[in-house]
């Protein structure tokens, strides 16, 4: 059977970028859904599996509403496991949602929903849809949970630390006596 085996050279692209998202949502997950952190979690069950799944989202608000960026396009597990669900629970900023009727839209009908700066990010990349979702009750048991199961380590507050020092020293840099 020509044909239906993948080259040597792509399979290992393939096992070292799923290698890669591993480590890098992990990593994500601990800084995710936190007070000021861009990404949110959304919290959804597997449309096959039936197993509970958490995975850092590009999130942002517009009203009362969450915005979820596709930055994978309409093929994302995620994204196809909240459709089939028409819900999910959404971390973001604090606080834990729960988040239900998904529907996509134009990042032009939403332009608010993320700060500039995240707009241009998002421009340039893959984002070309985005997943809007209405903000339900707060659980705030769900975002105990990720806390938990994700705890912020030392290596945030250092960062967070760093963050610091760099605002103090950009505002004392550009303090006008």
């Amino acid at each position: 059977m020509a044909g239906t085996r993948q080259s040597p050279d792509r399979a290992t692209r393939d096992r070292a970028r799923a290698g890669d998202r591993r480590v890098l949502e992990s990593t994500a997950l601990r800084f995710a859904g936190r007070p000021a952190a861009p990404h949110g979690i959304v919290r959804h069950v597997g449309r096959e599996s039936g197993q509970r799944r958490d995975t850092p989202v590009l999130t942002g608000t517009v009203g009362d509403q969450f915005v979820l960026a596709l930055r994978s396009g309409t093929d994302a597990e995620w994204y196809r496991d909240v459709r089939a669900a028409d819900e999910c629970v959404v971390v973001y900023d604090g606080r834990a949602y729960r988040a239900e009727s998904p529907r996509l839209v134009d990042p032009a009908a939403v332009p608010e929903a993320f700060p500039a700066g995240v707009n241009r990010l998002l421009s340039r990349g893959s984002a070309r849809q985005y997943l809007r979702m209405d903000r339900g009750e707060e659980v705030p048991a769900e975002y105990r949970d990720v806390t938990r199961r994700y705890p912020a380590r030392p290596a945030v507050a250092g960062l967070a630390g760093a963050a610091l020092l760099v605002a103090v020293l950009w505002w004392a840099a550009n303090r006008r006596d």
